[in-house]
């Protein structure tokens, strides 16, 4: 090759997966000049430039294709090291040829054909050793190597036209395969059938590999409206579940030092618990309408504390009936039986009445409405927090689940830039146990936890981030790569020929 025709491969993106190789014209001259195998000496029978009768010609090379398509069934063994062997392969290609020409002594097949395969066969190669691609899909990639190999002798546009619709059938595969672990499922045997309807009809009209991408463009389209409904679903009762565990934290921990009378049971454990589910749920952990209905449980449990001061009698004596009309406006606006709430605040407000009552603090020539009048608005229903500065909650520390949000923050705030949902892992479960495909579907930012679900949108597992991130430290979780295989790989075969040159 001389300085002139040295080829020169262009800039490629440091991000390779995203940014394979993808000038056309710089394909096509290392693809034909592998092909040519210019300035090389042929290395093997099958590969010696022959004339007239010394080698068969195309037509003999794709029947024999054809017959063996049906019948060839290589299978992908994990941690084998060759599971294609070019060699062997030509070798059944070249007796095949013979038995349909009819001849005693096989010839050879002219090199363009076998340069043409082996090119073929290193994409598959190339495929194989993509991690990406998982055990099970690769054993359905192998089945389509004849007939690759039979559209590279057919259709030049292979290697040149990126929505050609025998690659698309290709990225197609490994796409709705990306969670498939094993033959079991139902996608699996699916594609399995489309490809074994492909093995059957294909004979040179590409158009085979158009009616197979249109069945696995329907099948795509299928499970991934099945999948986006189960996980929704999924995603539903995470959140319903997590909520659910936040809300009885935070009651459990407001309450722990607190008997709460049996009155007022019904308004804590029932009515307030499920006003502040539904403010989670409808408005999330930072909002407004959270905020306020923790304040006023902290609140409503600081004012069930015993009357020890003078000072306590006071206070509560002034603002009990702020806390009950706060409480009651809540519940009003709540979609909670309005009886129930009425009856759970009336119970509340007598509790007061009665604790306020019965104190040794208490003197008949206060005046109920003189403390009042200055909290109190015309109809007794303001906000009672805007009674209270920080001051007063001093003596309540942040629960368990706010001091956890503050630590997951810290978390989430360096969280690396691929732990992201919707992608793909690898993810460790256990040393007893394989590695499981797996979806990141919902990161929970409170608790600084992800959960992963399956193909079908179910969930799998739940890790914490600071674990799962020292897992992908250690290479013991993956990222998986989304992306086009065959584009990928055909960048890999272009950069390892070009090497060599």
């Amino acid at each position: 090759m001389t300085e002139k025709e040295q080829i020169t491969p262009p800039a490629i993106n440091n991000n390779f997966l995203d940014d394979p190789i993808s000038d056309p014209d710089y394909i096509s001259k290392v693809i034909n000049q592998f092909i040519l195998n210019e300035d090389k000496k042929p290395t093997n029978g099958n590969t010696v430039k022959s004339t007239g009768s010394q080698h068969y010609n195309r037509e003999h090379v794709i029947d024999a294709l054809t017959r063996l398509q049906v019948i060839f069934k290589p299978k992908y063994v994990p941690g084998q090291t060759i599971n294609i062997n070019t060699n062997e392969f030509k070798s059944a290609l070249i007796n095949s040829i013979a038995k349909l020409d009819k001849v005693s002594i096989p010839k050879s097949m002219n090199q363009i054909d076998s340069r043409t395969i082996d090119f073929v066969e290193m994409i598959f190669g190339a495929f194989l050793r993509d991690k990406n691609i998982s055990h099970a899909i690769k054993n359905l990639l192998l089945q389509l190597q004849i007939p690759i190999i039979k559209v590279a002798l057919l259709d030049k546009n292979l290697f040149n036209k990126e929505n050609h619709p025998a690659r698309h059938v290709l990225n197609s595969i490994a796409h709705l395969g990306i969670g498939i672990e094993d033959s079991e499922n139902t996608i699996y045997k699916t594609m399995q059938y489309i490809i074994e309807q492909l093995l059957q009809s294909f004979d040179k009209n590409i158009d085979a590999f158009n009616t197979a991408m249109a069945s696995l463009s329907r099948l795509t389209s299928i499970e991934k409206n099945k999948h986006e409904k189960t996980e929704k679903q999924t995603q539903q009762l995470i959140k319903v579940e997590y909520s659910r565990q936040l809300v009885l934290k935070e009651l459990q921990y407001y309450t722990l030092q607190i008997k709460i009378p049996e009155p007022i049971q019904p308004l804590i454990l029932s009515h307030w618990s499920t006003l502040m589910y539904n403010r989670l749920i409808n408005y999330g952990k930072d909002s407004i309408e959270w905020r306020e209905a923790v304040g006023i449980l902290r609140l409503l449990v600081k004012s069930l504390r015993p009357i020890e001061t003078k000072e306590d009698w006071i206070a509560l004596r002034s603002i009990y009936k702020g806390i009950v009309n706060s409480i009651r406006s809540c519940l009003d606006d709540s979609r909670q039986n309005k009886e129930k709430t009425f009856m759970a605040t009336s119970n509340l407000n007598n509790f007061y009445f009665k604790k306020i009552s019965e104190s040794r603090f208490f003197s008949e020539n206060c005046n109920d409405d003189e403390s009042n009048k200055d909290n109190n608005s015309k109809d007794g229903t303001y906000n009672i927090l805007d009674c209270f500065n920080d001051k007063d909650f001093d003596d309540i520390e942040l629960s368990p689940i706010e001091k956890k949000a503050i630590d997951a923050k810290k978390i989430i705030d360096k969280m690396p830039s691929l732990i992201k949902a919707g992608k793909w892992f690898e993810v460790f479960t256990d040393y007893n146990h394989p590695v499981r495909r797996l979806k990141l579907s919902v990161i929970l930012d409170e608790e600084a936890k992800l959960i992963f679900v399956d193909y079908m949108g179910n969930k799998v597992i739940e890790k914490d981030l600071k674990t799962f991130i020292t897992e992908l430290n250690n290479d013991q979780s993956r990222l998986i790569n989304d992306h086009s295989i065959f584009e990928y790989a055909l960048s890999m075969v272009i950069i390892s020929i070009a090497a060599r040159n």
